[in-house]
């Protein structure tokens, strides 16, 4: 009896919000232990909100013969957003697949104009471009890239295209700077010169040496959002330069997102520690130290706050996932426009209306957008690769 007190106050903090890692952890093992087809729920004019609740209720019968009745009313959630959260977070995974199968047909009306003009989701891809101006194409077979005296894909193999040593070193032998990019639709490994490893998001470039050998520090410039896991050299500090901030560190995991499209530039902390550095108009020139599990936020007048997060939203791309945790849906939008190299507009909607949930990153477009449609307020029409988002 004390173990089904436990589960049902864990589901509804779940559903609140406020649920510890401890019991997020618990509903995703009791929630993800059932066999998906064999609940059921009538879904004629029931919203989702509520097919969420009772699929919880039915699932907690199953599992404790105890309904929910008699305990305080769980409190509702806005949309398909939190539990789906929670649930990518501790476990990496969605609820697409019942989902899609228990909506309303009203819904799957709208989804069948999607199918016909679908849109694969963004894959493997880059470039490395010399300091002469020579474009290197890597395969999207793989999916990284080592750097260092040569040039080779992460399984060993060589890259098509090689590069001789006295190529990638340069004229003077004494290196060049070297751009590794992604275009939208596209992401990707690097590990640099150091043994740093670097993941790159769609849409971004990371400009580096050659060969850090003859410099005090380890210097690099992002565009874009990238994933860092920086080798340990405390003679050697690494710095992540952006438009915004110059990031310094000596060894850790971090995130950075510094896309010229946003309004902010993000610094995500995963282990370790790192000195964020900013020009702020009022106080000049401003550092901070992070801790594991803070992000600093960087406005463009320079302001920054630090607040403590949940790094597997800022991760969700790397663990290949969309994460929205009340975002505007122009925000929303924009991470799909970059991972479906996608064109977006809008008609009559409101783009600071609030959403959130998860869903894979590695499903069609027709996929993420149907999951958004099961918010209410809003459809989407996709014409080649334009997707129009109307009332």
């Amino acid at each position: 009896m004390q173990q089904t007190d436990e589960l049902l106050e864990a589901i509804e903090r779940y559903l609140a919000g406020n649920a510890t890692a401890a019991q997020r952890q618990l509903v995703n093992q009791w929630y993800h232990s059932f066999d998906d087809e064999l609940v059921t729920v009538e879904t004629v004019d029931v919203a989702y909100e509520e097919l969420l609740e009772a699929r919880l209720r039915l699932r907690l019968a199953e599992s404790t013969g105890i309904g929910v009745a008699g305990k305080t009313e769980v409190k509702r959630v806005r949309l398909w957003p939190r539990i789906a959260v929670a649930a990518a977070a501790v476990a990496a995974i969605t609820l697409g697949t019942w989902i899609y199968m228990n909506v309303s047909p009203d819904v799957k009306s709208g989804d069948e104009v999607a199918k016909v003009n679908d849109i694969a989701p963004g894959k493997n891809g880059a470039t490395i471009t010399l300091g002469n101006g020579r474009v290197i194409q890597l395969s999207d077979a793989k999916n990284g890239v080592v750097i260092g005296s040569e040039v080779s894909y992460s399984d060993g193999s060589d890259v098509h295209d090689s590069l001789t040593p006295a190529e990638l070193q340069g004229a003077d032998s004494k290196g060049q700077m070297l751009i590794a990019a992604t275009a939208r639709g596209q992401t990707y490994q690097f590990m640099l010169p150091d043994g740093t490893r670097v993941w790159l998001n769609a849409d971004s470039k990371l400009e580096f040496p050659s060969s850090f050998v003859n410099s005090n520090t380890r210097n690099v410039k992002l565009i874009g959002e990238g994933y860092f896991e920086v080798a340990k050299d405390k003679a050697h500090p690494f710095i992540v330069g952006t438009k915004n901030q110059d990031v310094t560190v000596l060894g850790t995991h971090f995130n950075i997102s510094a896309y010229q499209d946003e309004h902010v530039t993000t610094t995500t902390l995963v282990e370790g520690s790192v000195r964020v550095s900013s020009f702020d108009v009022a106080l000049g020139r401003r550092t901070e130290t992070l801790k594991p599990n803070q992000q600093s936020i960087q406005n463009p007048n320079g302001g920054m706050q630090v607040r403590n997060v949940d790094v597997s939203e800022a991760l969700d791309w790397k663990n290949g996932l969309f994460i929205f945790n009340d975002e505007p849906l122009q925000n929303v939008m924009r991470r799909v426009a970059r991972w479906y190299d996608v064109e977006v507009s809008y008609e009559g909607v409101d783009q600071n209306e609030l959403y959130g949930g998860s869903v894979s990153r590695y499903d069609n477009v027709s996929n993420v957008l149907r999951k958004l449609e099961l918010t209410g307020g809003i459809h989407f029409k996709i014409e080649g690769r334009k997707i129009k988002v109307m009332k």
